[in-house]
């Protein structure tokens, strides 16, 4: 098989995952954009803890920078970031982080919506998106491909799980080789897709930090001049993004029926392998959530 077919071979198994992660993230983007700029008058925004700690690491810490050493500072910032995501699989570190990035732009949108009018809210997202086509498209991938592969890989924990008695009171885990060896296939095909998809992020990641240091300042004011430019810029982010979900959005509304189902037999105290990858991401999400809002 070519490179390229095993390329997109990872690409389409991971499609579902994918889309859910391009949906979620522009969905938390848009509404923590929209509950930042009804909720909070220009004073009270300003005293949030959170904002005060990202307006003083951007104005004493990267503008003062040069785009040399800014370049290096994005180098070492988002591929540490990428490698977090890798190492923190099985805690869905990569879908929460890119949750939380998009959460941290709505609210640096209406810090610039508040230090610089109403143009901003066309001009600064405009100016994320020149870098943010690579580095957030890498993020993404990185978040889907761990995201399934940390399903699969608490489901197949699951799996081990077997109730001993009619009550369903005892368990046992049979975690032999024979288990293993039977999926192989499923987790050499698990770790190949992760490998290929982890480098291309990482690649991704990789190419925009240079992009975010030299081009993407010097555009800004374009867009900032010209709000019908960021505007026709934004909507063309739009379209490729809504591309890359409806890609995968068949595949995605297959695994959420599934998904749905596995939770209604748990409320019904039907065991199943996957309850134990949904358990887990429910956790694992809902405390992600409680620390950036609280």
């Amino acid at each position: 098989m070519s490179i390229k077919k095993e390329v997109f071979g990872a690409f389409r198994r991971s499609s579902s995952a994918i889309s859910i992660v391009v949906i979620v993230a522009f969905t938390v983007m848009i509404l923590s954009t929209v509950y930042y700029m009804l909720a909070f008058t220009s004073a009270e925004f300003a005293q949030k803890p959170e904002v005060r700690e990202y307006e003083n690491a951007v104005e004493n810490q990267i503008v003062i920078m040069d785009e040399w050493a800014r370049t290096q500072y994005y180098w070492s910032n988002n591929l540490g970031v990428a490698v977090a995501c890798a190492l923190g699989t099985p805690t869905y570190f990569g879908f929460n982080t890119a949750v939380a990035t998009n959460y941290m732009i709505g609210m640096s949108i209406t810090s610039n919506y508040y230090r610089y009018g109403p143009e901003s809210v066309l001009a600064f997202p405009a100016v994320i998106f020149i870098h943010g086509l690579l580095e957030l498209t890498g993020i993404y991938i990185i978040a889907a491909v761990s995201l399934r592969l940390a399903w699969n890989l608490w489901k197949g924990v699951g799996s081990f799980a077997a109730i001993t008695d009619k009550e369903g009171k005892n368990w046992s885990w049979k975690l032999t080789k024979r288990e293993i060896l039977k999926h192989r296939h499923m987790i050499k095909m698990l770790l190949f897709d992760f490998a290929i998809l982890f480098s291309i992020g990482s690649f991704l990641i990789f190419l925009a930090a240079p992009i975010e240091a030299y081009v993407s300042p010097a555009i800004g004011s374009i867009f900032l001049s010209a709000p019908v430019v960021a505007a026709v810029f934004l909507a063309a982010v739009g379209l490729f993004y809504a591309l890359i979900a409806a890609r995968g959005f068949n595949r995605m509304r297959g695994d959420l029926k599934s998904v749905w189902n596995e939770t209604r037999l748990a409320f019904r105290r039907k065991w199943r392998p996957a309850q134990l990858s949904l358990l887990i991401f429910v956790i694992l999400f809902a405390l992600m959530l409680l620390r950036i809002i609280s």
